[in-house]
């Protein structure tokens, strides 16, 4: 989409940034890909922006409502192939990597509307097929992380296939531990951790795939500390593909629906990441996905733990725990007000 440079008076709710918003200090307040509210035009114009970059062009409701369908539509057709695929590779057979670039050349269409893409996966309900949603997933949230990152299209494309592939050693995983209802026991997650040696193996059988992809697989259980998995490694050690899917991969396993687990809001993942990750993550890449995804909720219709329902409007990039509610005619901040959280998102 065009981009045009305008007035904030010139604004209109509705519109999208299409350039981060940044004060005279450095600090961005307003993300690339927010959607106007009348919130944050006063905000803007509070803190004495008086221009800022759009994109000219703005979805209507209807084709969005469609673009949101067949999203949906597109997204069950990739689950089936990628649950086809794990059950072939647990019966012995070779993996199809023609498939698995099909499924990453879909993603990057479905990429050309993102709002669409983190709605429907911060709302559906799929828990029944956990193991193969948790794959597509990834890969999404991968595809994202990689364009925050800057990375060139043609690494973007091999850092989603190895996102795709990422858990396909859950094939070798007996299903008894794979589908448990409930916590595994120590040994069992000794056994589950295995997943990341066998992926790798399975891959490596088919000679078109890169080793950053191979890589990506084997290392996305390592850790920035070495306390991570199966090869202990820390740092610059860990290849680029896993530290970025390692990210996606626990902000998705937080964020979707169990059977033995409710769904957790992506606000009460950031809190646990937040607490967690800086040891576990490479820093910049995590604040480069928090920092991106959490304005993409702005807009989304709420349920806070009081039982009021009211919309999220506004989320500070450097704090993205606790955004700014509007419920009724009243804006409540949540970090001022650590009685109320979030619990629920409305389609």
């Amino acid at each position: 989409m065009k981009k045009r440079f305008v007035k904030i008076n010139d604004c209109c709710i509705g519109d999208k940034v299409a350039l981060d918003i940044i004060t005279e200090t450095g600090a961005v307040i307003v993300t690339e890909g927010t959607v106007l509210n009348e919130f944050i035009i006063n905000k803007l114009r509070n803190l004495g922006i008086n221009n800022i970059h759009i994109y000219s062009e703005s979805e209507n409701l209807d084709s969005s409502n469609i673009a949101f369908e067949n999203l949906s539509k597109e997204y069950s057709k990739n689950v089936d192939t990628v649950k086809n695929i794990i059950g072939d590779l647990a019966l012995g057979k070779k993996l199809d990597y023609g498939v698995i670039s099909n499924i990453a050349d879909d993603i990057k269409l479905e990429m050309e509307n993102k709002d669409n893409v983190i709605k429907f996966l911060s709302t559906f309900k799929a828990y029944d097929e956990y193991t193969y949603n948790h794959s597509l997933n990834v890969a999404f949230y991968s595809m994202l992380l990689g364009k925050w990152l800057g990375l060139r299209e043609d690494v973007i494309t091999e850092l989603t296939k190895a996102a795709v592939m990422h858990d396909l050693g859950k094939a070798k995983i007996p299903e008894e531990i794979l589908n448990k209802k409930g916590p595994l026991t120590q040994k069992e997650f000794e056994i589950m951790k295995k997943h990341a040696q066998y992926g790798y193996e399975i891959a490596k059988q088919d000679t078109r795939i890169s080793l950053e992809v191979l890589k990506g697989i084997l290392m996305h259980h390592e850790n920035e500390d070495g306390s991570g998995y199966p090869l202990k490694i820390k740092g610059d050690k860990i290849n680029l593909f896993a530290k970025i899917i390692s990210i996606c991969d626990v902000y998705d396993a937080l964020t979707q629906e169990r059977v033995y687990k409710g769904r957790m809001t992506p606000f009460d993942a950031f809190k646990i990441i937040e607490l967690e990750g800086y040891t576990k993550f490479d820093t910049k890449i995590l604040l480069t996905f928090l920092h991106n995804i959490a304005s993409y909720y702005i807009g989304m219709q709420v349920i806070l733990s009081d039982g009021q329902a009211g919309e999220i409007v506004y989320v500070t990039p450097q704090n993205v725990s606790y955004p700014i509610v509007k419920v009724g005619d009243e804006l409540i901040d949540l970090m001022n007000r650590k009685d109320l959280r979030i619990v629920s998102l409305l389609n």
